[in-house]
C-alpha cells in the first residue's frame, strides 16, 4: 500500500511539474506577428523580413516601416487619428489596446539594416 501511494504521489508530482512548465512556457504573451495576421493586416500589407506575405499583388511591404515612422505615430495612424500624405489608414485597428501596443512596437522595430 505504501509503494502504491508513493508511486501515485510520484506520478502526480511529474504531471504537476509538467503542467507548470508548460503553462510557464505559454505565458510569454501574444506574438505581434500573430496579431498582424489575426487582424488581417496581411490583406493589404506584407512583411517579407518576417515571412509574412499578402495575396494582394500591390501590397505595401512594411519590412522597414520603423525607419520612417515612430511607434506613437504608427499607433495614431492605424487608429485613423493621423494621416500619411493626406490619407488616413483604410481600416481602423479593431484589436485590444494590448494587441495594438504589441503590434506598434513590433512595426517600429522593423528598420533598414
Amino acid at each position: 500500500m505504501k509503494n502504491i501511494f508513493t508511486y501515485l504521489l510520484f506520478i502526480f508530482l511529474i504531471v504537476a511539474l509538467y503542467g507548470f512548465a508548460f503553462s510557464f512556457a505559454q505565458s510569454k504573451g501574444i506574438d505581434a506577428k500573430k496579431v498582424f495576421e489575426s487582424q488581417k493586416c496581411n490583406a493589404c500589407h506584407m512583411v517579407t523580413t518576417a515571412g509574412i506575405t499578402s495575396k494582394k499583388k500591390d501590397a505595401v511591404d512594411l519590412s522597414t516601416v520603423g525607419s520612417t515612422y515612430k511607434a506613437d505615430f504608427l499607433a495614431k495612424y492605424i487608429k485613423k487619428d493621423a494621416k500619411i500624405k493626406d490619407m488616413a489608414h483604410k481600416v481602423a485597428f479593431k484589436g485590444t489596446d494590448e494587441e495594438q501596443t504589441l503590434l506598434v512596437k513590433w512595426l517600429a522595430s522593423l528598420k533598414k539594416k
